[in-house]
């Protein structure tokens, strides 16, 4: 691999991603369709890249992001899997709409005007839109309440233009080890498939089951899962983790990305030397200190300053003084024959040490989720 021309960047390796989407297609019953969720930026490891990695591993039937742009974008870039709008699209954008249409592109619909908006641009272009009807269950954030949904079903059904190819549900406590409420909402969901049943087509697709669900609820998964989370390695909680170690033994999830950039300044500070902004750190020994290009505008979170590590040669350093919009400073003194260009780990391995996205998540009071997604966009991510 040739290391990209950026200050810093993010390398994902393809064997992860493949080894973590067949290690929940193992636990998949036969005939289960696996949508991989692609949304923001594939979770901050790169929408492009992640997209391609999925279609060559001939284990993903379908993705999903979470708007329209992420869509049309995946299309533009020759994806030719098929993908599911998950939460939002413009519907007056009519051109938008009349083109991923034509590109066979699927939306969740959860109120009427989305029904409009897609009639009249299926209209215009002569295809059909295939939708998929967003169930509210109990999660109380986006979708239909089971009562109006059936009047949408009738609506959807009527309609010249429209398909329903799938019914949809988002459990609100699946990563938990009390499954009462998911198995509230997953009676919710199958008692108005029943009530339903004879509008539906044979070939409907049903889907609840996010990362979490599908590693600890085996009921939820339908014909169809959501693979989130736990496509790039990630854990969805501590509890989700200890449930399905427990149950799966030989269950294995790899983190996909590492998160490195580079030395570009070498300091010798003598004792008593006031670091960075509002001098929160003052050395107390002599300090060989290392400037690292990277910041809270990376995505770098501001709350690591004087809490938070960063790898160098194989060993931990400690961030030393608060991380600025686009510098960070560390403690390198007990590193031989550091210089500058050298690399430096964020988010991975090196060596025999590690910085997982659950420390930094601990350490920053958040969740995995945020802390790779919330990585800049614009940091090149390569393929490894």
């Amino acid at each position: 691999m040739t290391k990209p021309l950026s200050y810093s960047w993010l390398e994902i390796r393809e064997r992860a991603l493949i080894s973590n989407i067949r290690a929940h297609r193992r636990l998949l019953d036969r005939g289960v369709k696996l949508l991989a969720v692609l949304k923001s930026n594939a979770y901050g490891h790169g929408l492009e890249l992640t997209a391609r990695v999925c279609e060559r591993s001939h284990q993903v039937d379908m993705l999903g992001v979470a708007g329209l742009n992420e869509a049309l974008t995946l299309k533009q870039e020759g994806i030719n899997l098929p993908i599911l709008v998950l939460s939002y699209f413009r519907p007056f954008i009519s051109h938008d709409l009349i083109t991923a249409l034509s590109q066979k592109i699927s939306f969740a619909i959860y109120e009427e005007e989305q029904l409009k908006a897609l009639e009249q641009a299926a209209k215009k272009c002569g295809k059909v839109a295939n939708v998929h009807l967003k169930l509210e269950t109990g999660m109380a954030r986006l979708g239909v309440s089971c009562e109006q949904a059936v009047i949408f079903l009738k609506r959807i059904l009527s309609s010249p233009y429209l398909k329903l190819e799938g019914v949809a549900t988002h459990f609100a406590t699946a990563e938990s080890q009390d499954h009462w409420f998911l198995n509230e909402q997953l009676n919710n969901f199958n008692n108005f498939l029943s009530k339903v049943k004879n509008l539906l087509p044979k070939d409907l697709y049903e889907h609840t089951a996010c990362t979490a669900a599908i590693t600890t609820s085996p009921k939820s998964q339908r014909n169809l899962v959501r693979l989130g989370i736990g496509l790039y390695g990630l854990w969805p909680s501590t509890n989700n983790k200890q449930m399905v170690q427990k149950n799966h033994p030989n269950f294995d999830l790899k983190p996909a990305l590492t998160w490195k950039t580079q030395i570009i300044q070498i300091q010798n500070l003598p004792a008593k030397t006031p670091v960075g902004y509002d001098c929160s750190f003052v050395t107390k020994r002599p300090t060989v200190m290392a400037t690292l290009p990277i910041g809270y505008w990376d995505g770098y979170d501001r709350k690591l300053s004087n809490r938070g590590s960063v790898i160098i040669h194989g060993t931990k350093c400690k961030i030393i003084g608060k991380i600025c919009m686009n510098i960070t400073m560390v403690d390198v003194t007990e590193i031989p024959n550091v210089k500058v260009g050298d690399e430096v780990v964020l988010l991975g391995k090196q060596k025999n040490e590690e910085i997982t996205a659950d420390e930094i998540a601990t350490l920053t009071e958040t969740i995995n989720y945020e802390v790779v997604t919330r990585i800049n966009p614009q940091l090149p991510r390569v393929l490894v």
